[in-house]
């Protein structure tokens, strides 16, 4: 019994000890910089945290540089677009920060330039730094590996759509680590940070998957062909990249082959075969559950076809034994007629046009009464000069937004402001999942990358061997049938490599990219005015 004692006494003492030491903890943790709660104002949120940190806070200024005021006396001829300081004010260390529209004491952008940054600084801006940040710039801070996994971990916390690590070559072989399934970069700038081609290897497999990306700058590097042809095997599969910047980077006409060769057709391999039977197993298993709900009587409206993620383009058909769509009409009665209007068999989105004339059904014998309602404008079924103002102004402004020109009426500025916020960008599909898709000589062959929009390839040694494959890559996807509706490469500039500018090939490739040119007008020939008397 004493024994037990003893152990039930040692058993108090222990929790008590381990208690004490979480109630020191807790204590602790009140001041420590982690469970500082963020008020908002982010210049005093930094201060805090700094204080917390034992660190000392860098200088906070405002990026856009403020005029002087107008309570200040100016010398005659003196120009008040700026304001002086003291020379050597901007050469200390400072962070620069644009504020936000909607919280005037918080901030969109930080931008850090020309100073190495230790990693207490940044664990201080990880920790402060607001929801509302979008924009992070770093050039030439001296970034390491830890310091890119602070920003890392900022990225997994925040929304961060525009990234700068430009003149950090430090992490060169760790900015794959950035491109992360939650990722949310929308642009991503690596300039000048010797990148080689056995470093670009991960990132362009990290690409690949990448569904957020659409602006990526490589300028100035050195990844060469080797690496022309890792980002090429990125592209296979990516088909959110819009902008590539790969100017400075050494690529000759190898690299250029490979980069043209993904923007006309792919030959899937093994390992893609695999991966596509996979994803229509998964999809047929999807659209099962799906008809099961249906057939249960649940609700599976807005669904799309099998393959929610191969849209078709423009006329293409989507008869393939793959896609099937389910179609939903509208609940009857038992008499027949849809419960949405009585006596009518059938109805598609917009009214029939015995409909319209108030004849109910498609038969047109629909019930009269039901038919007769007063509108506005009608007093006892007569129409009145009201009601036909409004008319008259109805379709006066649906007849001024079908020609641009939208002044008067409720109905034409409907249809504008619908107009203005249809989404203009095309949902490109998986190519592994492509519906317009051939076979020829055993190999299953799909549409390349018609994606990507600008490519930009100056400053390298490109001959006119890449030209002529530039040029037949181009001239595939201006005549193709396998993606139509879907333009391609938009914009190509090829300033400063090796080839003729005189040569065949690239007088043809002007031409037709200065067809394909979005903003290209063509020149309207003015007839000679001799011949126009002379007609006459």
């Amino acid at each position: 019994m004493a024994k037990k004692k003893e152990k039930a006494a040692a058993k108090e003492e222990t929790v008590q000890a381990v208690e004490g030491d979480v109630e020191e903890d807790e204590v602790t943790d009140d001041n420590s910089p982690e469970a500082y709660t963020l008020t908002g104002d982010y210049r005093s949120d930094y201060n805090e945290i700094c204080k917390r940190s034992d660190v000392t806070p860098v200088l906070l200024r405002p990026r856009a540089l403020t005029p002087a005021s107008s309570g200040t006396e100016v010398a005659e001829g003196q120009p008040t677009t700026f304001t002086t300081k003291d020379k050597y004010e901007y050469l200390k260390p400072c962070i620069e920060t644009e504020k936000d529209e909607e919280n005037k004491d918080s901030i969109k952008s930080l931008y850090i330039k020309g100073w190495k940054v230790s990693t207490c600084i940044l664990n201080v801006i990880n920790l402060s730094a607001p929801q509302c940040l979008t924009t992070i710039s770093l050039w030439r801070v001296g970034l390491d590996r830890e310091g890119l996994h602070i920003i890392i971990n900022m990225l997994s916390k925040l929304s961060v759509r525009n990234l700068l690590l430009d003149g950090n070559p430090e992490c060169a072989g760790y900015f794959h680590l950035l491109l992360t399934e939650d990722c949310s970069l929308a642009s991503l700038s690596l300039r000048s940070n010797k990148i080689n081609c056995t470093d670009i290897a991960p990132f362009a497999t990290a690409l690949s998957s990448n569904k957020s990306l659409t602006n990526l700058s490589l300028h100035n590097n050195s990844i060469e062909d080797e690496g022309a042809k890792h980002l090429a095997q990125g592209l296979r599969i990516n088909r959110t990249l819009l902008t590539l910047n790969l100017s400075g980077n050494k690529i000759t006409d190898g690299g250029a082959k490979a980069i043209s060769d993904v923007l006309t057709t792919l030959n899937l391999t093994h390992e893609e075969i695999v991966t596509r039977r996979k994803l229509i197993s998964e999809n047929k298993s999807s659209l099962a559950a799906d008809e099961a709900r249906v057939g249960s009587g649940l609700s599976a409206t807005g669904r799309l076809n099998r393959f929610d993620s191969t849209p078709t383009f423009g006329n293409s058909p989507s008869h393939d034994k793959y896609s099937r769509s389910v179609s939903h009409k509208p609940p009857t009665t038992p008499g027949g007629r849809t419960k949405d209007r009585p006596g009518s068999n059938s109805r598609t989105g917009s009214h029939t046009a015995l409909d319209k004339k108030g004849k109910g059904g498609a038969s047109g014998k629909g019930n009269k009464k039901q038919d007769k309602v007063e509108k506005p404008g009608t007093k006892d079924g007569r129409k009145s000069d009201l009601g036909n103002k409004g008319k008259d102004d109805k379709r006066k402004g649906a007849a001024d937004a079908k020609k641009g020109n939208v002044k008067k009426g409720t109905a034409g500025k409907k249809f504008q402001e619908e107009k203005e916020h249809e989404p203009e960008v095309v949902e490109f599909s998986n190519p592994l999942l492509e519906s317009n898709m051939s076979e020829k000589e055993g190999k299953i062959i799909v549409p390349g990358n018609f994606a990507l929009t600008c490519l930009n390839l100056n400053n390298n040694g490109i001959g006119d061997v890449g030209i002529t494959y530039l040029y037949k890559a181009l001239h595939f996807q201006e005549n193709s049938t396998m993606k139509r509706g879907v333009r391609g490469l938009l914009r190509l500039t090829l300033k400063n490599n090796k080839f003729d500018q005189d040569g065949r090939q690239y007088t043809q490739l002007v031409d037709i990219m200065t067809r394909r040119d979005p903003f290209y007008e063509q020149p309207i020939i003015e007839e000679d005015q001799s011949n126009l008397t002379a007609q006459t």
